[in-house]
């Protein structure tokens, strides 16, 4: 009776630590939300416009982003991000302020979700330093003052890997088609997801042999039930196959190109003359003959190709962002300083990280994969901007955190 009522403190204990953790991440996020301008959208990205038009019942659609007054494009962008602020929306109304907070919301809740990530790998001790390291995660705190897909997209990779990994560690089929489930809502969210399905493959085929291929139907089909309509409507418009948006042509042809390595930002984006090549163009054809224009450089252009390659490499992972490339405005040179404070630690520590965990392989190889599957496709394929490497965040705590574990070895 004793054991079970000390089981029970332990565990009131763990959910007190976290409602604080909850509390101060979301009051750190509100406060800094509170010090901009709320009544505008600095964005411009789209994302916004589609979450209103759900809202207001007006559909999901843009106006043609390549000619002025050519027909509308009703798959340009990925549903989940704009669904997530209709909802917001459909209750606060049109208000950047409900949707901003409703993004320190989720953010605050990823750092709950952190914790549960992390005990996957480490005691209850480590873990909550790593839930504590993320509530106060400048990077994090920061894009919830923006209506961009950053802070949806962390919340679902580790929703989605938390049950992953415990799927595979207790071996149950509910939890890895709940996994499949998030990741279909991931995918959703963001194309990049789609990367994770093959990895997966893989990763159940060296954890389970071959059981792994049950393993993986029951995640695909989690992941199915939840494309499928998304799917479906999209053929039922362009009666093409177009499974999650057409915007990724664009994406990858402004990053290689003869002209790409030349900028600034390491990608060119064309003037309006050169997409009247595509008028007439379906917006799935054009999305087709933008990703075969950027194949076709990358074959023949294979110095330049790889000259791009290093450089996206190196924005990537670099340790501070580029002054020109904030939302709405250039960074200003405290966002450099603390960007450098805050990056250059965390990469360096969970690069050592990886070399500590090498010795337990196995225990660590979704990490591995999920940092490769997330990074390597956007180096090697499309445009590159720091905040395209925050979802993964979380994962490179993991490796980070292992060093702690190694101390306390």
């Amino acid at each position: 009776m004793k054991k079970e009522f000390n089981s029970n403190n332990y565990t009131k204990g763990i959910w007190k630590k976290l409602l604080f953790i909850f509390i101060c991440s979301l009051l750190i996020r509100v406060l800094f939300i509170l010090t901009l301008n709320n009544s505008i959208d600095v964005w411009g990205d789209w994302w916004d416009e589609l979450g209103w038009k759900l809202a207001s019942g007006k559909g999901f659609w843009v106006e043609n982003p390549y000619f002025p007054g050519g027909q509308k494009f009703y798959s340009w962008r990925t549903p989940g991000f704009p669904f997530f602020l209709a909802i917001i929306y459909k209750i606060f109304g049109h208000n950047y302020l409900a949707a901003k907070i409703g993004l320190a919301i989720i953010s605050s809740f990823t750092c709950i979700l952190i914790y549960f990530l992390l005990r996957e790998f480490f005691n209850s001790k480590i873990s909550f330093i790593g839930s504590f390291l993320y509530s106060i995660y400048p990077s994090s705190i920061f894009w919830t003052g923006y209506l961009a897909p950053e802070t949806l997209e962390t919340f679902l990779l580790v929703l989605f890997s938390i049950f992953l990994i415990k799927g595979k560690n207790k071996k149950s089929d509910t939890f890895i088609l709940l996994s499949g489930i998030f990741l279909g809502i991931a995918v959703l969210t963001r194309s990049l997801f789609f990367i994770f399905l093959p990895l997966i493959f893989f990763y159940f085929l060296i954890e389970f042999k071959r059981k792994g291929i049950l393993k993986f139907i029951f995640l695909f089909l989690g992941c199915f039930l939840v494309i499928t309509p998304w799917v479906l409507r999209n053929y039922k418009i362009h009666k093409k196959l177009v499974l999650t948006s057409t915007e990724g042509g664009i994406v990858c042809y402004i990053a290689n190109n003869e002209k790409s390595l030349s900028q600034p930002s390491g990608y060119w984006n064309p003037p309006p003359p050169f997409f009247e090549k595509f008028n007439g163009m379906s917006e799935v054809e054009i999305d087709h003959k933008l990703y075969e224009l950027a194949l076709n450089f990358i074959l023949s252009h294979p110095k330049e190709y790889l000259k791009l390659v290093w450089d996206r490499f190196i924005r990537y992972w670099r340790f501070f962002p580029h002054t020109f490339s904030g939302p709405g405005e250039n960074y200003k040179k405290y966002h450099v300083i603390l960007g450098f404070i805050t990056f250059a630690p965390i990469i360096i520590l969970s690069f050592i990280g990886f070399f500590i965990t090498l010795k337990n392989l196995k225990k660590y190889l979704w990490i591995y994969f999920g940092i490769l599957g997330w990074s390597l496709p956007t180096i090697l394929l499309f445009k590159t901007v720091i905040r395209y490497r925050e979802p993964i965040i979380p994962y490179l705590m993991v490796l980070l955190l292992s060093i702690f574990k190694n101390v306390e070895k």
